[in-house]
């Protein structure tokens, strides 16, 4: 199905920035393993990695990728 938008990004498909938003929460993660520092403990860090990426996935399901976008200047009355 193809959709006609003025938007010339994603955010004619939100929930792809609902998704981005559960994968940017694990950059308190990422920081600390990347910068060799040990703050929190191993199974709470596993257990929310987890949980993040989850949400993430979840979301990302519910999208349906049949749906093509074409950006236009101005949207046509049907």
């Amino acid at each position: 199905m193809k959709i006609k938008t003025m938007e010339d990004g994603w955010d004619c498909v939100p929930e792809l920035q609902e998704a981005v938003n559960f994968i940017e929460e694990l950059n308190e993660f990422t920081y600390e393993i990347n910068s060799c520092k040990r703050d929190q403990d191993l199974d709470y860090m596993v257990e929310e990695m987890m949980q993040k990426l989850r949400e993430a996935i979840n979301v990302l399901e519910e999208i349906d990728t049949d749906q093509e976008f074409e950006t236009v200047n101005y949207l046509e009355e049907e």
